[in-house]
């Protein structure tokens, strides 16, 4: 606390600095109270987003974007307390998983491109294009209620201060993949772009049938055959090994700053392109008792295009603020897949079987918003209006089954070993919000915002399933056994006698969803002395979600859901900065996690990123929770700081993924309410600027940087005998204790994370290492059966070590960028595996990742 001798008029201005002054004029903000003649200073180094905020917050601000030169979102949030970043595009806060983590872009919600997932990838958004990042740790009433473990609030650049164009290029390798013998199928000529070019269209003849709702078995055989026949065949089905290409991408972005009038126009823009093969060679052993019943060897290639483009323009006089923002990506698997090993159901006279697959998996995600800010001298009025559609399309998923003969041929030995599905996702999301703030400045430099808005979200999603197999095959001679796939299916062989296009329905096939939010809150913002701030609000939420399931012929299925909440959610927090530099932060909310389409409808749905099926449970409800927060936040000096916190959350009905066994080695994932769980933990960060004790220029010229975060995370999910849980196996209510719950870790949540970073930063240079470390983690609850137990999947995401380096230069006049990165330098694995009490540790699903390095060349206008 440093005492300043002052006349009134300074001690005005000051407090004046208190609430409205930037973060670093001066490398300080200062807040002031008034004692006779002396005006208390404290908060000096404390940043202007952790000022203006009562939240538990982290941010990655304008500096931090500018200084770092992080590429994305993604990597960005990486270097903040409490986030881990899953295959380096999905952030989850505080260890909690997907479901209790969400993203905003703008104040608005974005609808993921991924059926199973809430968030929507974060390394699609470049950071030259945003201002700044937010990761809110404790809930206040103005943002949505499905509010977890934190919200990620991305902020769009408005107007940049000079005009810049940028066109990067860059070039990259696995280890494990480039120049390595990888596999692909040949398609068309056209997918590079990651666009389909019309070959996968469902065919003439089936469409028809789709069209008019009439079924395939009615037609003659000749209609059948020729509806078989027109199913694409070799450009599909032959899976070719060869060698693989490196990745590549480039990118172009800009922004220009115009005046029109008394408005500044800012306009911003980005578009990219990136191309990248990868290969896993798995090793994927499934359990149940006692016994390994399935023991693969697979080998699987993707590749993985992305095509995205961000734009924004904005108007503002300093009253009024305009701003258009749009955003597109498209992201396109084209894989192929080839399992060997031994099959407990097998049916062929060796056990071992040969299974290929193919897939083309296009995601597309597209978002327009309307947004403006309006000040009236203390009255502020903000609003927004967005609509967006996400889809998935997976044309042509192939799968074909063969076994391995006595002989060591391939061949074709049991019937009906040959499926083809078609299934496409649309979800339409349209959300409109406005709020009213309005300001009392009181003489002491004390001031009380009071807010109250209202925030309406549309959701609809509609999900189309077909099946077909060629049914047959039974007494075909050897040399068409062993044939090569499209020979085996060609034109010749599809006929009455040998294979027959059939389709397979189910009332479950397809799902049409719908949730509509309407919520109204009111909030309060106020300084209770000069050092002492509070926010208190109340959010009002009424909820409609539905799912109804159906065939292609209209016919509805069972287990319609329809859930209608509404919930009154109170949101408190406390911040005083009882001491220079040095506050704490109180909080507490009560929030709630819903679920989402996919965990509800029955309809089953393969996931070829994990390999896993996945059927609903219409039975699931909302999961209730509250929250404790608490922050001590000391300030050293710009951008240096200590923080301690802790938290602890109840759940009530929390959701959780399980798997169990519809029959033997045969398997389904699935989502349960455990009754309540509680999480508690605490997190730890440090970061500092230090010069080196050297005298050499290369250690004098540099500062130098590190960072370390580490949080802790304990969770118990507690069930009673007498607690009921709804079996999605026999959809009824059954004692919890069927499921052995009451005292396991809940699904998801790992003990332990740690983020840290060293490195330096000089005019010209910058260079970081990265280490990430996530503790094991529940993937999926194994729901074990009498007499044959089920050992929970565990996901062990191990040590990620990176390392990023920049240099600019100017070369005849230009001005450049290159960096060169490198991922997974310690080459730890991607392990998922079971524990089973008898036979010890079994590989899940476990491969080498490799290490990536690439290097880029970024040119500056």
């Amino acid at each position: 606390m440093k005492p300043v001798t002052s006349l009134s008029g300074v001690l005005l201005a000051t407090t004046m600095l208190f609430s409205t002054a930037p973060a670093f004029a001066q490398d300080a903000e200062v807040a002031a109270e008034e004692t006779g003649d002396t005006i208390v200073v404290r908060g000096r180094f404390i940043p202007e987003p952790q000022r203006q905020t009562a939240q538990v917050a982290s941010f990655v601000t304008p500096e931090d974007l500018l200084r770092s030169g992080d590429d994305n979102a993604a990597i960005a949030l990486t270097r903040l307390s409490g986030l881990s970043i899953v295959d380096g595009r999905f952030a989850y806060v505080r260890g909690l998983g997907d479901r209790y983590s969400a993203a905003l872009l703008n104040g608005s919600p974005l609808p993921s491109p991924e059926p199973l997932r809430r968030t929507v990838p974060l390394d699609l958004f470049p950071s030259d294009t945003l201002d700044r990042i937010s990761v809110q740790k404790t809930y206040s009433a103005n943002y949505s209620a499905e509010f977890g473990g934190g919200l990620i609030d991305l902020r769009t650049l408005r107007r940049p201060l000079e005009d810049f164009l940028n066109l990067s290029v860059s070039t990259g390798f696995n280890t494990e993949t480039t120049g390595e013998d990888g596999l692909f199928h040949y398609g068309s000529d056209q997918d590079w772009t990651g666009y389909d070019d019309g070959l996968r269209d469902l065919p003439a003849p089936l469409q028809a049938l789709v069209n008019s709702r009439t079924t395939l078995s009615s037609q003659t055989d000749a209609q059948i055959e020729a509806a078989g026949e027109a199913l694409v065949n070799s450009p599909l089905s032959v899976i070719q090994t060869g060698e693989l290409r490196p990745n590549g991408s480039f990118g172009i972005d800009g922004g220009m700053a115009l005046n029109a009038g008394d408005f500044e126009i800012g306009i911003i823009g980005a578009a990219g392109y990136s191309q990248g093969w990868e290969t896993q060679r798995a090793t994927r052993q499934f359990v149940l008792g006692d016994v390994i019943g399935n023991d693969f060897r697979t080998t699987e290639t993707s590749l993985n295009i992305t095509t995205n483009a961000l734009g924004s323009i904005s108007a503002d006089n300093g009253d009024h603020l305009f701003q258009l923002t749009g955003f597109y990506v498209h992201n396109t698997s084209k894989e192929s897949q080839i399992d060997t090993g031994r099959d407990f159901n097998a049916q062929g006279a060796t056990g071992e079987i040969y299974d290929e697959s193919t897939g083309w998996y296009e995601r597309e995600l597209g978002m327009l918003q309307l947004a403006g800010e309006h000040t009236f001298g203390n009255l502020e009025f903000t609003w927004r209006g967005s609509a967006a559609r996400a889809t998935r399309d997976a044309p042509y998923e192939r799968s074909l089954r063969r076994y391995v003969d006595a002989t060591g041929q391939i061949s074709y030995e049991v019937a009906n070993s040959y499926n083809v599905r078609f299934s496409d996702l649309t979800d339409d999301l349209t959300n409109a919000g406005a709020e009213l703030q309005y300001t009392f400045d009181f003489a002491d430099g004390r001031e009380v915002v009071l807010m109250a808005g209202a925030d309406a979200s549309r959701t609809e999603r509609e999900y189309n399933f077909l099946a077909f197999r060629f049914a047959g095959g039974n007494s075909l001679p050897q040399d068409v056994r062993v044939a090569r796939p499209d020979f085996l299916f060609g034109p010749d062989n599809i006929d009455p006698n040998r294979f027959v296009l059939q389709e397979i329905t189910t009332p479950n096939d397809s799902y049409t969803a719908s949730l509509d939010v309407d919520a109204f809150f009111v909030q309060a913002d106020f300084d209770i002395t000069s050092f002492i701030r509070a926010t208190a609000g109340l959010r009002y939420e009424d909820a409609t979600q539905t799912v109804q399931t159906f065939d292609r012929f209209g016919n509805l299925g069972a287990g319609a859901v329809g859930l209608n909440n509404d919930y009154v959610l109170p949101a408190l927090t406390f911040t005083w900065n009882f001491a220079d530099d040095l506050q704490l932060r109180l909080g507490y909310s009560e929030t709630i996690a819903r679920p989402q389409f996919r965990e509800l409808a029955l309809s089953a749905f393969f996931d070829p990123e994990s390999e896993r099926i996945y059927r609903g449970n219409n039975g699931l409800v909302d999961t209730t929770m509250r929250n404790f927060d608490a922050r001590l936040e000391y300030y050293m000096g710009r951008d240096q700081f200590v923080t301690v916190a802790g938290f602890y959350k109840e759940l009530e009905n929390p959701i959780e993924e399980v798997q169990f066994s519809t029959s033997t080695f045969v398997f389904e994932s699935t989502f349960i309410n455990s009754p309540e769980a509680v999480v508690s933990g605490a997190e730890i960060e440090y970061r500092t600027y230090f010069q080196m004790p050297f005298e050499a220029a290369f250690f004098r010229d540099r500062d130098w940087r590190f960072s370390i975060n580490y949080t802790y995370t304990a969770t118990e999910v507690q069930a009673s005998p007498t607690d009921m849980i709804y079996d999605p196996v026999t959809r009824s209510l059954r004692s919890a204790a069927f499921f052995n719950l009451d005292g396991s870790e809940l699904q998801g949540s790992p003990e332990n994370i740690v983020n840290a970073q060293f490195g330096w930063e000089s005019d010209d240079d910058q260079l970081t290492l990265l280490l990430n470390w996530v503790d094991e983690r529940i993937l999926q609850r194994g729901l074990s059966q009498p007499g044959a137990a089920l050992p929970d999947v565990i996901e062990d995401p191990g040590i990620q070590l990176d390392v990023n380096y920049r240099r600019d230069f100017t070369f005849e006049g230009q001005d450049f960028t290159v960096a060169i990165s490198g991922r997974n330098l310690l080459q730890e694995a991607h392990s998922e595996f079971q524990r089973n009490p008898t036979i010890g540790i079994t590989d899940f699903n476990t491969y080498d990742r490799g290490t990536t390095a690439s290097i880029s060349l970024t040119t500056h206008f």
